[in-house]
């Protein structure tokens, strides 16, 4: 019995890993947010801000002042510095998850910061009706591209994002998907 269970793992283990099953384009169509649909803000409140800065910020994306922000997206500041200063404040839009666009917001902010306290995100920018734990999310563009191009695309295909850039590449299989999309952590994510 030992013998027959100890073969059966040992087989079991041998057998290659089958390919992941990834959504099509049609099911992640229906997983995603509108690429022209309007984007959503939520401040983050840090000490470092007045009532006036924050009010800003709250209005910021209704009143139009970050006609580029695009989601998802993040603006990070340096407390010491301000809200004002070029030098340190940063916005990045267009990623495909909220975590990548504050890593990317954060690290800008960080490369103008001579000292002081290390920057902090004061806002973040959604789809509307966003809500975590999507199995699919995408970045505004990519969200039009794989509506669009990708969709129109003959198959096999494939979609890869980079979710540290906001890239992304359509290719006949995942291998060329994630070449077009060209960064290291390019991964695919829809496969017709």
């Amino acid at each position: 019995m030992r013998a027959w269970i100890g073969a059966f793992v040992v087989t079991t283990l041998a057998l290659p890993v089958l390919a992941q099953t990834l959504p099509t384009g049609r099911e992640a169509q229906r997983m995603l947010f509108s690429p022209r649909g309007q984007a959503e803000s939520e401040v983050i409140p840090h000490d470092s801000l007045n009532s006036a800065e924050i009010a800003l910020l709250s209005n910021a994306m209704d009143q139009g002042l970050m006609p580029d922000m695009l989601y998802y997206g993040a603006l990070a500041i340096a407390p010491d510095a301000g809200l004002a200063n070029a030098g340190t404040t940063a916005a990045a839009g267009n990623f495909h998850d909220e975590e990548s666009a504050r890593a990317a917001a954060l690290a800008e902010c960080e490369e103008g910061r001579d000292e002081g306290a290390d920057c902090v995100v004061v806002m973040v920018v959604r789809p509307r009706g966003w809500e975590p734990g999507a199995d699919v999310q995408l970045s505004a563009s990519a969200s039009a591209v794989l509506r669009g191009e990708y969709r129109q695309a003959s198959r096999p295909k494939a979609f890869a994002i980079s979710p540290s850039t906001g890239a992304w590449g359509i290719g006949g299989d995942r291998l060329s998907a994630e070449a077009v999309c060209g960064q290291e952590d390019c991964r695919t994510v829809v496969e017709n």
